[in-house]
């Protein structure tokens, strides 16, 4: 895959638009900062929207790196079959066990997401949901920006 000046803007304002600014605005209208120097404290609402701005993260950008992860996997299987040289296969094995283990980790990440998302949906609904819709709204119009530069991106070859 080649790197050209297009793509790489095209991808830096697609990681703007589906997670920089999702987040910062979830920020803004969710966390309470409190008197003097008390830390921040971020309500149940703010935390359902992040759990929601990393899952449409998650399906956007980490699968793109999952799928890149899985043909390394299927190459380094391959080459593992061919390869004669021991220090050659004991690197392949190596790196073969690296990619595995993200890829595992990232693939439970969903599911323990979406107990979490669950959980939080059932409080959130008994506050404030004309602030949780207005904001949704506000995070989708982001998102679907962040898609036309992502198509931008991936059409750059």
């Amino acid at each position: 895959m080649k790197w050209t000046k297009k793509k790489i803007v095209f991808t830096v304002f697609e990681i703007i638009f589906v997670a920089i600014v999702p987040s910062a605005l979830v920020i803004v209208n969710y966390v309470s900062w409190g008197d003097g120097m008390t830390p921040f404290k971020i309500s149940l609402g703010g935390i359902l929207l992040l759990l929601l701005v990393y899952y449409i993260v998650k399906k956007t950008i980490l699968n793109k790196y999952i799928e890149r992860l899985k043909a390394m996997s299927a190459q380094h299987l391959a080459d593992l079959k061919v390869e004669v040289d021991a220090e050659k296969k004991k690197r392949i094995r190596e790196e073969l066990r690296r990619e595995r283990t993200i890829e595992s980790l990232l693939s439970f990440v969903i599911p323990l997401l979406l107990l979490a998302l669950f959980f939080v949906v059932c409080k959130t609904l008994e506050s404030s949901m004309v602030k949780l819709s207005g904001t949704v709204g506000i995070i989708g119009a982001s998102e679907i920006i962040g898609a036309v530069f992502s198509v931008l991106a991936d059409r750059e070859v």
